[in-house]
């Protein structure tokens, strides 16, 4: 925005600032005639305009007078020490009707505009990084609609509406950009949104399908798809154009992937005037994985087990990798996979089951099941109903084929076995916080735990992301951001990322910052919901039992981050054996680790979350009472010495 001392404000709820201070606005109607005159900075609009957009056909009597009004009224509001003859800076009359004099800088809009622009320019010249970061800016700044605070008849006039639709355009051509350099996946929650809105518009809703199929959610593409095509059909009477139709065939053979050569809209199936009743050509082997992080460290046990494993098999073969929220099983999985992938020529199936997901329902396995069939190259239409049939067509289908299949955020395993390979030659990659130890049993399944980063390992994922002309000299505040981060990938992600979006901040404040926050998981909030920790952990809480949940809470409120099962017993007020099966389940769901037999530990994020939890949910009477009795003397005497003091205290009943 402008340095000037006016700013604007009409990409959502209209403000108007002087030197930072609001500015009074009036009424809607006044509202109106201002964004009108944004909308046209630096250009003469005809009283008539105006007298249209608030009355549209049906202007009173007083139409020019009310003008008149308003008018005078925002020449008032900027500038208030002007006179009433005087004709003032800003807001202009013409010949033909009224000018509002504004630096574009000081307008939203027009700075949206000139980001776009800019975009676009970069764009065409292939410099797609620079490209997506323009076009990231211009569309952060959208708060709502355009001209929310007008009247909706004026909302809803050609004018506005235009403005909104560069917006809807702008979010395509990000998306598309985002697409190239493979981080599509990036745009899905403002893609869903724009979309809503737009239901009839064929390339947002194309770039909607690409993105879900870029990460990994096909079958919800598909059915999305599904669902355009039958809103065309019933209230347009068309069926889908070129873009649609080839956002489906790029799911469906998952061409959805970053492509550095052509533009995605120009893989549309091209006419063909040959035989009308040609052989089916042979589905394309799918190549389903998305792509890597391109700043990937560490985790070199875990690979070369996984990379043992294929090598060594002679069956089909099930490894999976579980761990805490955040953790980068899905990384570690992609990562290997990617490394595989040549010993599977006959293809690379992805599935996001939604295991632990608050924008999805866990995904059901017959639905799984019909997103791998139509990859396969199965026909929507000729697959069995049933899951018995979905699950015999799929073993059938890899018997002779060398596929390998990432699971990726598996609920259970109950949604996970109808999904395993039976036929050797195969191999499937399962991430879940939960550890799936039926699968242990029944499918032979290999654990691999993900824990987290070394100090080391930490350290070298924020200079691979920061570059040595940032970290050069910077040893101890790196460990000191590492050790703030508890070893926790997506916290360090955040972390780099705030480092990175404030270049001229030392590492040493950052690492300050972090380490006297009040608490740890504000401090690493993120407005990206796939990099929030707290939301990350709620998908986890949630899956919990009353009384597993109970035990969790109160752990938290224990104030520690190991503890032995008879103190976390006392704490709870469990007999022994009860509370040893909880925490069973605990573990289970990697909320809490047992490091040694009887001792528990919960990460540091966990034991804050588990804190608040216990503050949201237990009133403070509740939380007192094992203070109060002898099994809470008991604990008092079974937990650590370490425990921090400013915790020892009781709850304050906030």
């Amino acid at each position: 925005m402008s340095e000037g001392p006016f700013t604007y404000d009409i990409m959502g709820p209209i403000r108007a600032g002087l030197d930072g201070a609001p500015l009074p606005l009036g009424g809607p109607q006044q509202c109106a005639v201002l964004t009108l005159l944004l909308i046209r900075a630096g250009e003469s609009v005809p009283l008539h305009e105006i007298s249209d957009l608030l009355w549209q056909d049906d202007p009173p009597a007083t139409a020019a007078n009310v003008v008149h009004h308003h008018i005078s009224a925002l020449r008032r509001m900027l500038e208030p020490e002007l006179g009433r003859r005087d004709a003032g800076r800003w807001l202009l009359r013409s010949s033909v009707g009224y000018r509002l004099d504004v630096d574009p800088g000081s307008v939203d809009l027009h700075v949206f505009r000139r980001l776009v622009e800019r975009g676009r320019d970069r764009a065409a010249r292939s410099d797609w990084e620079q490209a997506a970061s323009l076009y990231s800016e211009a569309l952060a700044l959208r708060r709502g609609a355009v001209g929310t605070g007008c009247p909706q008849s004026v909302v809803d006039t050609p004018l506005f509406q235009a403005a909104e639709n560069e917006y809807a355009k702008a979010v395509v051509e990000a998306a598309r950009i985002h697409h190239r350099i493979g981080r599509g996946h990036w745009m899905l929650p403002l893609l869903r949104l724009t979309a809503e809105r737009y239901p009839l518009d064929e390339r947002l809703q194309a770039a909607l399908v690409r993105a879900l199929g870029a990460a990994g959610r096909q079958v919800e593409a598909l059915d999305i798809y599904r669902r355009i095509r039958t809103t065309l059909s019933e209230e347009l009477g068309i069926e889908p154009g070129d873009a649609l139709r080839a956002a489906q065939t790029a799911v469906l053979r998952q061409s959805a992937r970053p492509d550095t050569t052509a533009d995605p809209e120009d893989t549309a199936p091209a006419p063909t005037t040959a035989d009308p009743h040609p052989a089916p050509a042979p589905a394309p082997a799918p190549a389903q994985l998305p792509p890597g992080l391109p700043v990937f460290v560490g985790r070199d046990e875990g690979l070369a087990r996984i990379l043992a494993l294929a090598a060594d098999a002679s069956g089909p073969v099930v490894a999976t990798m579980n761990g805490m929220a955040g953790i980068g099983k899905t990384a570690l999985a992609v990562r290997a996979a990617h490394l595989l992938a040549e010993r599977f020529p006959d293809g690379q199936l992805f599935v996001n089951l939604h295991g632990f997901d608050d924008s999805a329902a866990p995904l059901a396995p017959a639905d799984a099941l019909r997103c791998l069939l139509e990859c396969l190259g199965q026909p929507a239409g000729d697959l069995p109903s049933t899951l018995p049939g979905l699950t015999g067509r799929y073993r059938s289908l890899l018997a002779d084929r060398r596929v390998l299949i990432v699971l990726d955020n598996a609920r259970d395993a109950q949604q996970v076995q109808p999904l395993l390979p039976s036929a050797p030659g195969c191999m499937a990659l399962v991430t879940s916080r939960n550890v799936l130890e039926q699968l242990l049993v029944t499918h032979h399944a290999h654990p691999v735990s993900v824990p987290p980063f070394s100090v080391g390992e930490g350290r070298a994922v924020l200079e691979r992301h920061l570059g040595p002309s940032r970290t050069a000299g910077r040893a101890r505040a790196l460990e000191a951001i590492v050790e703030s981060c508890g070893g926790v990938p997506i916290a360090l992600a955040v972390a780099a990322a705030r480092a990175s979006l404030n270049p001229g901040r030392p590492l040493e404040s950052i690492a300050g910052e972090l380490r006297t926050a009040a608490n740890s998981l504000d401090a690493f909030f993120s407005p990206d919901p796939d990099l929030d920790l707290r939301r990350a952990l709620t998908c986890s809480y949630r899956v919990l039992d009353d009384a597993t949940a109970r035990l969790f809470r109160r752990l938290g409120e224990g104030a520690v981050r190991r503890i032995r099962v008879e103190a976390a017993a006392a704490l709870a007020g469990l007999p022994l054996g009860r509370c040893r099966q909880l925490l069973a389940g605990l573990v289970a769901e990697s909320l809490v680790s047992e490091p040694s037999p009887g001792c528990f530990e919960l990460h540091r994020f966990v034991a804050d979350y588990a804190l608040e939890a216990e503050h949201r949910v237990d009133p403070p009477a509740a939380r007192a009472a094992p203070a109060d009795c002898a099994g809470g003397r008991a604990w008092h005497r079974a937990a650590p010495a370490r425990r921090p003091a400013h915790r020892l205290a009781a709850p304050s009943a906030g």
